[in-house]
């Protein structure tokens, strides 16, 4: 089969590289291997969400208009970023050799957590951030789910997240403190992280709360005491009790024209929900410091992932305007026997309908996903320095180095992006670099 134009070119040049790079040793040849497998154009993934809102976002706007279906700053702001990213008028750094001819020019990134490249970044830097404040103590995780006939307030009053926030809160003070009066002289608190997922596989709404528990609490002495039992039925009651009371004093004072319908819902609630809305945290089976380690670190990248992977995405019918892509039900998690699961499920849509789910979960400018309770709270009295930490602060620099564009690279795709062909170092050419914000530097 004859090759085109553009595949001939990239053979070649592919060879060339190859042969030149090869003379300055295996090592060299090896980088230059890595880094031309790693072109846009060899890549797995066909099908990339930039581009598939690059084709369609204009239309998509478009079309909100004409419906009269008004689309957040944010989400304009997230997107329009996405579309710009490494693009070169944007911006970009200029390498060059200075042993030989070779240059390499590098465009900015967006730095939008909704771009599926940079919002990988992004994890990174998040699960360093959570791992400085943890302490070397057991932990777990719970999460929080609300019922699915609360769903739409929650996609209607955006301000509704703060209030699932505040309710895991009081949820957990409850626990604690309720039944005694020692806990309560005592101050107590629990040290915890949250983290909001607004979405489930399928990508539909689905918001529920993810919390990375120390078992410990604090007292007003900052003395640590162990706590590894969690009674999950006052939990379950107590989330549930919180989130219908705060949900309907935020509709009264805000939404008064939704509170006679709300209330008529909870009173269903309570009745359908007779154990609580679901909370569970099982206790790790092995509360060695490297388990520990791995379920922090699972935790904090699981609830900053994008709503969907480019890699399940099978196909984009730019003819017919639709979109297919897979997903595996949570119901088939726990199941060993094949013939007994549900499968992987397909879904083909419109583009259109793929892109509303999508933007949906595009936080406003300004909300954290992410907040740190109790102990582990930033304006918390407790003292915690006395206390040993999970990470120790040159692993943390470790991390940090890891996660900076060069050093990226290199243990991603195996490749160092600024080692010449030659051999040599690339330098930076500050003159012959473009940033938009500060002009020609």
């Amino acid at each position: 089969m004859s090759l085109s134009v553009e595949q001939r070119a990239i053979r070649d040049s592919r060879i060339f590289l190859i042969t030149q790079s090869a003379k300055n040793g295996n090592s060299f040849s090896q980088n230059e291997y890595n880094k031309l497998l790693n072109l846009k154009v060899n890549r797995n993934n066909k099908f990339t969400i930039q581009d598939i809102f690059k084709h369609y976002w204009s239309s998509f706007i478009e079309s909100c208009k004409k419906q009269n279906k008004p689309i957040r700053p944010a989400i304009i702001e997230n997107v329009e970023k996405l579309i710009g990213c490494k693009d070169f008028a944007n911006g970009y750094t200029f390498y060059e050799c200075p042993s030989c001819d070779n240059i390499s020019v590098v465009p900015f990134s967006c730095k939008s957590r909704f771009c599926s490249s940079c919002g990988n970044k992004y994890r990174e830097d998040r699960t360093r951030e959570i791992s400085k404040v943890c302490l070397k103590k057991p932990h777990r995780q719970f999460v929080f789910s609300i019922a699915e006939e609360l769903r739409e307030y929650f996609r209607k009053y955006r301000n509704l997240y703060h209030i699932l926030f505040k309710s895991v809160d009081d949820a957990f003070n409850y626990l604690l403190t309720s039944k005694s009066k020692i806990a309560k002289k005592e101050k107590r608190s629990f040290g915890y992280i949250s983290f909001l997922h607004t979405f489930g596989r399928d990508i539909k709404d689905n918001p529920h709360i993810h919390v990375l528990i120390c078992e410990a609490f604090m007292d007003k002495n900052n003395k640590i005491h162990k706590y590894d039992y969690f009674n999950y039925e006052t939990l379950r009651k107590g989330f549930m009790k919180c989130l219908l009371d705060n949900i309907y004093f935020y509709l009264k004072k805000y939404h008064r024209h939704e509170c006679h319908r709300f209330y008529k819902l909870k009173c269903d609630l309570y009745r359908k929900y007779r154990d609580g809305f679901y909370a569970h945290g099982p206790k790790l089976k092995q509360n060695t410091r490297i388990s520990i380690k791995c379920v922090t670190e699972y935790i904090a990248r699981y609830v900053s992932h994008p709503a969907i992977a480019e890699s399940r995405i099978t196909n984009v019918d730019y003819v017919n305007n639709t979109i297919t892509y897979y997903y595996d039900p949570h119901e088939d998690d726990h199941i060993e026997d094949e013939n007994d699961k549900a499968g992987r499920q397909y879904v083909t849509e419109s583009v259109y309908t793929f892109i509303g789910k999508l933007i949906r979960h595009i936080p406003d400018k300004g909300f954290h996903l992410v907040r740190y309770c109790g102990f582990y709270s930033n304006r918390t009295t407790k003292n915690t320095t006395n206390i040993e930490s999970l990470y120790t602060s040159n692993a943390i620099k470790k991390r940090k180095s890891n996660n900076l564009w060069r050093n990226k690279i290199k243990l991603t795709y195996q490749y160092d992006p600024l080692l010449c062909s030659c051999g040599t170092l690339m330098r930076l050419n500050k003159d012959l670099s473009y940033i938009p914000n500060k002009g020609v530097t």
